[in-house]
């Protein structure tokens, strides 16, 4: 079976110049030259075997894309080699820091890429990181090291977190929600009433790490706020749309824009729903019992929302 690669990298010429040479040697390569961003969200949807990804990248860095794709359980065994240009000493502290399988300098050297991406494939997975030396970008040290992995928590810790979650999860309704902000305050807010009201509810502050997020929890209603850091909502939406196991989950945008154009706009990119702050509890039990009371259950299940109906 062929595997597949993705390729994020930012300078289409490199980026089609090395997916060709992937593709001659066997390989079949889907590219992301959008950004981290565009990364993420192919890294969850194309589920490719191994990742390459520049850490030049505008908006979101390389290097931040492969931590959130490190820290979520959906993409965390994907093997990942950074792409990238040695500018300062601080970089190679940024190779071990994302948790990265293993790195390549530009210019690239196809045939130390491929050995690193065979390596990477073997059913051992072992990586053989070379290290090229400063002042020569083309002489290759036959020194290997694999690259550890940021320690972050103990595995007994994290078994338990997980397992303390996944509890608290069972114990709620089946129903999940799932609120989309990167505000403490209004989460809070949120959270109590959606809690109250006898359903699961878990918060997603980060807007990038959405779509993989959501991939773990599986929620049957998503409230989105449209302003947020880097990215905003509309972006989100459409982002969660095109995967398909949420293209019918309903979505309810949660914004202090109240406008004709801002209604207009998140219909376009597919949402559900649409009220403004501040939230209020009345408003949240409407959406709460419109999208998961038992008659409209089928939602998750492939019946398809009702168009702008709930938007008040």
């Amino acid at each position: 079976m062929t595997s597949k690669i993705l390729l994020v990298e930012n300078d289409e010429p490199t980026c089609k110049m090395l997916q060709q040479q992937l593709v001659q040697h066997g390989y079949n390569v889907v590219s992301a030259i959008d950004g981290g961003d565009k990364g993420i969200l192919m890294a969850v949807t194309e589920a490719p075997d191994l990742i390459m990804i520049a850490t030049d990248l505008p908006v979101i860095d390389g290097w931040q894309t492969i931590k959130i794709l490190k820290n979520s359980t959906v993409t965390q065994n994907i093997p990942v080699i950074a792409l990238m240009a040695l500018t300062s000493e601080t970089e190679w502290g940024k190779v071990t820091e994302s948790g990265c399988d293993d790195y390549e300098l530009k210019p690239i050297d196809l045939t130390s890429v491929l050995n690193k991406i065979k390596a990477l494939l073997s059913p051992t997975g072992v990586s053989t990181v070379s290290t090229k030396l400063s002042g020569s970008t083309s002489q290759l040290v036959d020194s290997y090291q694999p690259i550890p992995y940021p320690v972050k928590e103990s595995s007994g810790s994290k078994q338990l977190n997980q397992l303390a979650k996944a509890a608290a999860q069972t114990a709620a309704s089946q129903s999940m929600v799932v609120y989309i902000d990167d505000s403490p305050a209004d989460s809070r807010t949120l959270a109590a009433i959606i809690k109250g009201a006898g359903y699961g509810y878990d918060n997603i502050s980060e807007p990038l790490e959405a779509i993989p997020t959501l991939l773990e929890l599986k929620p049957s209603l998503i409230f989105l706020d449209l302003v947020m850091p880097l990215t905003n909502g509309y972006e989100v939406c459409a982002q969660i749309r095109r995967t398909s196991i949420f293209r019918k989950t309903p979505i309810i945008i949660v914004t202090n824009n109240n406008g004709i154009i801002d209604r207009v706009r998140a219909r376009i990119v597919g949402a559900s729903g649409f009220f403004s702050k501040p939230v209020h509890e009345k408003r949240v039990i409407k959406v709460l019992h419109k999208h998961l009371s038992a008659s409209n259950s089928n939602i998750s299940k492939g019946a398809s929302p009702s168009r702008f109906s709930s938007f008040i």
